[in-house]
């Protein structure tokens, strides 16, 4: 009975080192699971490049943005040199026109006080022939007076004569204020030949 027991005892232990055996000899589960393995690695890969492929193209996208901007900021840096330059030449143009129109109106003040200028100098020149010609008038109506008056002298002074009443005295005395008024009408008409000829002078 004791034998039996043993028997038994060590046929379920052979038994279950058998079977113990065979669940070990089953690793097929293991590459079984080795297979999802496998294929989450090439998923894995895929994803890899997948998002290196999507960092390359983002990488790609910012530098052709940062690309688009710099060249943005450049044109528009050239935009605005372009404008400053433009603004500036503008200034110098109106600078230029300012100057131009200020020499316009100095040379017509120039022209115009320079006109009234001579204006005046024949406004003067005029007075002055005026005058000189008034003056040759005052010296002619003298000598017609002096003249005059001469031969009032004269005729008076052979009046006196003829009739006997003047002494040699007298006489002499009216010889000299009619040779004194000769004198006068000379000078008179020295005075006007003078005032003709200054009145030439200013005619030219």
């Amino acid at each position: 009975m004791k034998i039996k027991l043993l028997l038994g005892a060590f046929a379920f232990i052979g038994f279950q080192s058998v079977f113990a055996q065979e669940v070990k000899t089953t690793t097929v589960i293991d590459s079984v699971k080795t297979v999802p393995a496998t294929i989450d690695l090439e998923k894995q890969k895929l994803y890899e490049k997948e998002k290196i492929e999507r960092d390359l193209n983002a990488q790609k996208e910012a530098l052709k943005q940062k690309e688009d901007s710099e060249k943005a900021l450049k044109d528009a840096e050239k935009a605005r040199e372009k404008a400053d330059k433009e603004k500036e030449k503008a200034e110098k143009s109106r600078e230029k026109a300012e100057k131009e129109r200020e020499k316009a109106e100095k040379e017509r003040d120039k022209a115009a006080k320079e006109k009234e200028k001579a204006a005046k100098k024949v406004e003067q020149q005029e007075k002055k022939v005026e005058n000189a010609g008034k003056d040759i008038e005052k010296l002619n109506s003298k000598l017609d007076k002096a003249e005059a008056d001469l031969e009032k002298m004269q005729v008076k002074l052979d009046k006196s004569i003829a009739r006997g009443k003047l002494t040699e005295v007298e006489t002499q005395k009216e010889n000299v204020k009619i040779t004194k008024q000769q004198l006068k009408i000379k000078e008179l008409e020295e005075d006007i030949v003078k005032a003709q000829k200054k009145l030439e002078k200013l005619k030219r």
